[in-house]
């Protein structure tokens, strides 16, 4: 018979696996190894004390010298079975079977050396009827990773006594920082499950030689159980039932918003997700005006079954994630119907307020009431997330509508009675809002009549004073309010572009040389636009009325050359710097369009001849398309700008106002 051949796996190489292992670089990071060693300790007291492990189980956590990196002394000392033999060779096996039957993963020890560089075990078991020590220093840098010493446990009873010291000098700034109410506050946040559903022993904290702090019971007359229930989410392509249980505690430095905790293992794993956005505010507030928040923890087999080595988080998709947030959600505020309703109240109240001055947007409404519309609206939302989503169903709702007026534009002997036709369509209470808005676009355009008939102030020149009436320059449309700016003026579609840069540079600083904005020392600024997918960009140039100097080729003064080099840079730019910090990108750039806004004197038609423009479907307006350049460009008056806009407004005055 052949003889059969047998080798042995080589451990594993926990050096080398530890430094793949990431943990995060804050509170929850630093005490994770004594949070795993309390957890540790709770098995061993289980194991000892059986049902009885609540009552007679005592865990002590000693911290010596906290603000102190040199002189740091963590202990945590349980009155468990020790570490018997049993234990022993379990401690010795990497990724144990023993820890893998108490939902453990074996490999808590380990982490410990992400922190600490001086690790000391020292235990009391039974052998029978008698007992026995083993006390050891814990090196994995070493070949021998056990350093085992003589010296007696500093306790009389069965247990076992891990103690850190000499941190790594990346968590120096963390230990500096540490407060005592912030490591309470962590502890009590990880076992938050064993408060909600399961069994803790006694757990203190000892700081140096003062008396200890009972933690278990301050954090179990905080967290009580509010709710509990099920819900189900798929996957990895299996429907799985994920339980929950919710619990209310008062608002605190460290509990500050209303959060969602996964648990594994009975344990928090992994950073709370803040709830705020989706429950509208960080905290709700009682009868009494205190403010509370809701911690809801989620636990199911298919977290355990995903949970990393680690123990530092769980394998699911963001998607995943994000699905079982908003479903926790949907309980949170069914139980909280009070609370939302008075979130829901408030919103409705401050857009009533804002409808108040933009009358026009309740076309966006759709016959909605305020209060049925806000209801279906996010709980976190703005008046400005509201106005811009109007402002959006009011664009969308008002499309047919631009279409018929565009038809009736066609035939201009019975415009007005078109016109007419198209008002009677519309309902009493939007016919309102649009007489109200109509009204203030009439004042504007009387404004821009006035602004161009004034010289130069040495402040203000017309140009600047118009430019400001149609949006507001060195700024945009991140700290403008689609409200507060007249892009009408020009076409009714700019007002609905998803970005609005007014008179800036593309990258957001101030003016340097090569950069392709206008020189208003020479009366000239512009509006840079894009849209989302970046593939329009389109420039609006407003020059100095009644100027006459125009000359062909010369950049300073011909604004055809201006608008072209100006679109050539956004597009090789990318993108532009917005003023909230965050940046605007063109990708993939297809379409180009220029508006310059000038009088048409004779130096700017030889311009405008020069470069073959065409004015042969309106006189007043001149156009070219360039198509090396790719850019369509039209040229207009500045009392073609207020004929048109008076045009696009006029029919419905006077239909609204039998003018």
């Amino acid at each position: 018979m052949a003889k059969i051949q047998t080798d042995t796996l080589i451990k594993p190489d926990m050096e080398a696996v530890l430094e793949r292992t990431h943990i995060a670089s804050d509170l929850h990071g630093f005490l994770l190894p004594i949070l795993e060693a309390v957890s540790n300790a709770m098995h061993s007291i289980e194991l000892r004390f059986k049902e009885d492990a609540a009552s007679k189980g005592e865990v002590e956590i000693s911290i010596l010298n906290l603000n102190d990196p040199t002189k740091i002394l963590i202990g945590i000392t349980d009155n468990g079975v020790g570490l018997d033999d049993e234990n022993y060779r379990s401690f010795k096996t990497p990724f144990s079977g023993l820890k893998l039957k108490e939902k453990g993963r074996g490999f808590g020890r380990f982490i410990a050396f992400k922190v600490f560089s001086r690790i000391l075990y020292s235990s009391r078991y039974a052998i029978g009827s008698s007992e026995n020590i083993r006390t050891f220093r814990f090196d994995i840098t070493k070949d021998n990773e056990l350093i085992f010493h003589d010296g007696e446990p500093d306790f009389s009873h069965l247990g076992l006594r891990v103690e850190y010291d000499s941190p790594l000098e990346g968590w120096n700034e963390q230990i500096k920082n540490l407060t005592r109410e912030d490591i309470s506050d962590a502890i009590g946040s990880h076992f938050l499950p064993f408060f909600l559903y399961k069994w803790l022993p006694k757990i203190t904290i000892k700081y140096n030689d003062e008396a200890p702090e009972d933690i278990t019971q301050h954090f179990r007359d905080i967290f009580v159980q509010s709710d509990a229930g099920k819900i189900t989410c798929e996957i990895d392509g299996k429907t799985e039932e994920i339980e929950y249980s919710l619990t209310k505690v008062p608002k605190t430095r460290s509990f500050k918003h209303h959060c969602l905790l996964f648990a594994a293992a009975d344990r928090i794993v992994g950073k709370p997700r803040d709830l705020t956005n989706i429950l509208g505010q960080p905290h709700f507030t009682d009868e009494n005006d205190s403010n509370y928040i809701v911690i809801a923890v989620v636990r199911g087999s298919a977290f355990e079954n995903r949970l990393n080595d680690a123990r530092t988080g769980i394998n699911l998709s963001p998607t995943i994630i994000e699905e079982i947030v908003g479903l926790i959600s949907e309980v949170i505020q069914k139980g909280e119907k009070k609370q939302i309703e008075k979130i829901k109240k408030e919103q409705a109240k401050k857009l009533d307020e804002a409808l108040r001055e933009n009358p026009i947007l309740r076309i966006g409404l759709r016959g909605q009431s305020i209060s049925d519309y806000v209801s279906g609206k996010p709980n976190n939302w703005s008046n400005q997330q509201f106005v811009s989503d109007l402002a959006i169903h009011r664009y969308r709702a008002s499309r047919e509508l631009s279409k018929e007026i565009a038809s009736a534009a066609q035939s201009p002997e019975d415009y007005t009675e078109k016109i007419r036709e198209i008002v009677k369509k519309i309902d009493d209470n939007n016919k309102e809002a649009l007489a109200e808005y109509v009204v203030h676009r009439k004042k504007v355009i009387e404004l821009v009549e006035t602004a161009r008939k004034f010289g130069n102030t040495g402040n203000h020149a017309p140009e600047d004073v118009i430019h400001d009436l149609v949006f507001k320059r060195f700024s945009d449309s991140a700290k403008t309010d689609y409200f507060e700016h007249n892009l009408w003026l020009i076409d009714d579609a700019l007002a609905f572009l998803p970005y609005v840069s007014s008179d800036r540079t593309m990258h957001g600083n101030r003016r340097q040389k090569g950069d392709k904005v206008a020189d208003l020392a020479f009366f000239d600024d512009s509006l840079v636009l894009g849209d989302n997918d970046g593939t329009t960009i389109t420039i609006v140039e407003f020059k100095k009325p009644s100027r006459d100097d125009y000359r062909f080729g010369n950049e300073k003064s011909d604004p055809v050359l201006q608008v072209i080099n100006t679109l050539e840079q956004a597009t090789r730019s990318g993108g532009i710097a917005k003023t909230d910090g965050t940046h605007f990108a063109f990708d993939g750039v297809v379409r180009r369009f220029a508006y310059i806004v000038a009088d048409l004197t004779p130096s700017l038609l030889g311009v405008l001849k020069t470069h073959d423009f065409k004015n042969d479907w309106n006189p007043k307006i001149h156009f070219r398309y360039r198509d090396n350049e790719q850019i369509f460009i039209q040229a207009m008056g500045y009392d073609t700008l207020v004929e048109n806009a008076k045009k696009r407004n006029q029919a419905f005055f006077s239909v609204l106002f039998d003018e």
